[in-house]
Order: C-alpha cells, then structure tokens, then sequence
C-alpha cells in the first residue's frame, strides 16, 4: 500500500463561525467600573457582562424572538460567563496556550470563509462598533476551551463495536434522517436528592404543560433552559438522527412537525424537544473500486532520481515486452506494503490514494500499464487489474454509526465534566440579587 501523507489536522469550533455574525456583535469596550464575581483566582467585570448582556440581546433580536425579563437574561448570561472562566482557568492549569501565531491562523480562516482578508475582517470588526482586541481574545478563549476538551473529554470516549451493533440496530434505517429540534434542559445538580429531582421534574411537567398550551417555546428555553443553546431559543438546528443523543433520535422519530416530547431523561438532567421539521432518509451509495498494482521506484544513496526514473522506465519496457509483473515488484519494488505480494495493492475505492497515483489510474483499462510517473514517493509503474462496482451504504452507516456514537459521548461526558467543573469552582457574587438569582436558580 502506498504510505499516505500526514496532513496537519485542525479542529474549530462551528460556532467560531458566529463570532463573526451580528449575532456576536460585542459592545465597544466599556470602563472596567467593578468586579460583578470572584471565580477561583479571576473575577468577571461589569464591563464584561454588558458587552455578554448586548451579544445575547442581539442573538435573541437576530432570531426574532422577545428578550426575556432583564434579570433572568442576566442570570443566563452570567453563568456562561462562569463556565467559560472556570474552563480558561483549568486550560491554563493544563498547559494549554493559543499564541498569537495560531490564533491568526485561526482568524484568517475565519476571514476567509466570510469571503475577507485578515485585514479586512478586523475593519469589518471595527466598522459595526466591536473592539478588534476583544474580539480575538474572545476566539482565543473559544479556542482554547476546544483544546481542552479534546484533551480532557473527546480523547477518553471509546465506542466499540459492540457499541456501534446496538447503535445500528436502535435506529433502524432512520439514522440518515434529518431533524431540526428545539431543546429546554432542566439540568439536575450533581448529589441532588430525591426530592429535589421531584421538584425539577415537576418544573419540567409544567413547563411541557405550557408548551403544549401554545405558549412560546423558543421564550420558554430562554427564560428556563439550562442548556448551551438557551439564548437561540434551544435551537439544535439541522441534525442527522445518527449526531443526536439516542434519546433524543428515537423521541425525533416519535414526534410530528410541531409537537412537544414528553419528558426526556439524561445523565444532564430533564429535557424537553420540540419537532420543529424533518427530511431525508436512507439512501443506497455505491462506488467503483480500482484492483490495482505498482513498482515503485526511490532514490537512494548510490541512485539518485534521475537514475530512479530512468531505472523505472527499464521495468517498463521490460513489462511492455511480457516480463512478469508479480515477478519485477518482487525483486525491485521499494514499497515494503506492497512488494511481497507483488505490488498488488487490492480494491480500494477512490481517494485511498494520493491524488497524482489516483490520476494515472483513472486513465487505465483494466490489464494496461502506465508509463512510469513521479509522485512524492518516487517513481511508479502502476496497473490496473480490474474494476468493479460495491455497495458501501453499509460500510458508510457503520462509519457514521461510530461517528455519531463519539459525538453523542463525548457531548454527554463534556456536560458532566463542566457540571463538575463548575461546582468545584470558588464563586463568589459580590452583589447580593446575583447571588440571590443563583441560589434560586439551583433550588427552582
């Protein structure tokens, strides 16, 4: 087999992609007038929470939907301010670091998939009234926060394949399906005791009981949710069945357009889903599998590439004059993957390969010979054997199966892991109706 190349891999936050919509616009940076709350050695500023208040405010407006009472917005905005302190803060005990190299790095990705420069992004910044400064160091903490939970959540989920047979056989044939849902948690505090989850869940029934009733499920989640999307309303958007929690896959495919679930039970705590739409479904894919085989050539210490390439269009024309394949990548191939077995490579479907060998077999028919060609493993001599035509919808759902299966772990483990996080914190309100508000908040 042909080594592949090891491209560097980056993995961003969707929702750095908003902190470029109005719906992120921060305020322009305000006096720092008082400390609001002491989390661990940090605090966070008045300042702070205006310019959270006025980005959450311009979400809610963007989304056309009604402010909640300023107190319980307040609440909401306050509290992801914690947890995102509590996470810098345990970023920095990791030894995770963003420099200024890679945050623009970042950045200019930003730019460039909103069709801007870096430049032209930090005026587009500047012109709807933001602090530029803020603004990168808002993608620095949402970048450094990704790291860690890499780190510390993502890189400890396991699914097996016995994970991926219960997942397959639980969603049927719906796992392609689409949903777009709404979701308002009512999060269960770690240690809580019986009657404390009976008042929650009581809170819960209520509020499906006013969902129900017509009242707005979108200013429910806001002015109720627990969850990360609260402030869009418990917006999910579109999701695959097989990304959503199996719980919330198999209580989409219950539900018509429109209707509210019934309470849903999670290591989270209490949720509730609205069927805002669905679409799609499965689909049968197939795709044409190339049965290859090749000598490859390299230079080395006593044949440099010139002698490389003229060696290989010897094997070549040794070929043309009916020598044995199998028998010359026995004796000269210096690919290891491949030279025992004759340079055979077997099936593979299209993109194994690197796009300049992927080309030249493109060209052949089966049972031709290319003329040798360079990549950047050397020197090739490649042939086709032959071509067939194999149904992957299976292979693909297993593969999304494990896929999804990560995901859906991984986010459970991340909301246990904050939770923890969060309530190991040192916080201290220094204005007493905050205070007030978040001791309420953990008893409603």
């Amino acid at each position: 087999m042909i080594p592949l190349p090891r491209l560097p891999s980056r993995r961003i936050l969707a929702a750095l992609l908003m902190l470029l919509a109005p719906c992120l616009a921060l305020a322009a940076a305000a006096p720092l007038d008082r400390i609001l709350v002491v989390v661990n050695d940090g605090v966070i500023l008045q300042s702070e929470l205006d310019d959270a208040m006025a980005s959450a405010r311009e979400q809610i407006s963007q989304r056309g939907l009604g402010a909640p009472p300023e107190a319980v917005l307040r609440q909401q905005v306050l509290e992801r301010l914690i947890q995102q302190r509590v996470q810098t803060q345990r970023a920095q005990q990791a030894g995770i670091r963003i420099d200024d190299r890679e945050l623009n790095e970042v950045l200019t990705q930003i730019a460039k998939q909103n069709g801007l420069s870096l430049s032209g992004f930090a005026e587009t910044v500047r012109k709807n009234g933001m602090d530029y400064l803020a603004v990168r160091e808002q993608i620095r903490d949402e970048v450094t926060i990704q790291r860690l939970r890499s780190k510390e959540v993502d890189s400890h989920v396991v699914v097996t394949d016995q994970d991926v047979e219960g997942f397959l056989k639980s969603e049927g044939g719906s796992g392609n399906s689409e949903y777009r849902l709404s979701d308002i948690l009512i999060a269960v505090p770690d240690g809580a005791n019986q009657s404390q989850r009976d008042q929650l869940r009581k809170k819960t029934e209520a509020l499906i009981k006013r969902a129900r009733a017509g009242e707005d499920f979108a200013q429910l989640a806001i002015a109720n949710s627990n969850g990360q999307q609260a402030l869009q309303g418990g917006d999910l958007d579109w999701r695959k069945g097989s990304d959503l929690p199996v719980a919330f896959a198999q209580a989409a495919a219950r539900l018509k357009k429109g209707e509210v679930s019934d309470i849903i039970e999670t290591g989270s705590g209490y949720h509730i889903l609205k069927l805002a739409d669905s679409r799609g479904g499965e689909q049968r894919k197939t795709v044409t599998e190339t049965h290859a085989r090749h000598i490859l050539i390299q230079s080395n210490a006593i044949r440099d590439d010139e002698q490389s390439r003229l060696f290989a269009r010897d094997l070549y024309s040794r070929l043309q004059a009916g020598e044995d394949f199998n028998k010359l990548a026995k004796e000269f191939s210096d690919d290891p993957g491949s030279k025992n077995s004759g340079g055979d490579l077997g099936f593979q479907p299209p993109g194994v390969f690197v796009p300049e060998f992927q080309a030249r077999l493109d060209e052949l028919k089966p049972g031709e010979i290319s003329q040798p060609f360079h990549t950047q493993f050397g020197w090739h001599v490649a042939g086709v054997i032959e071509r067939r035509e194999r149904d992957v919808t299976d292979d693909q759902r297993r593969a999304r199966a494990r896929t999804a299966i990560g995901n859906r772990k991984a986010g459970e483990e991340y909301d246990v892991w904050l939770r923890r996080l969060r309530n190991e914190a040192y916080v201290e309100f220094r204005l007493p109706e905050d205070a007030a508000a978040a001791a309420s908040a953990q008893n409603s």
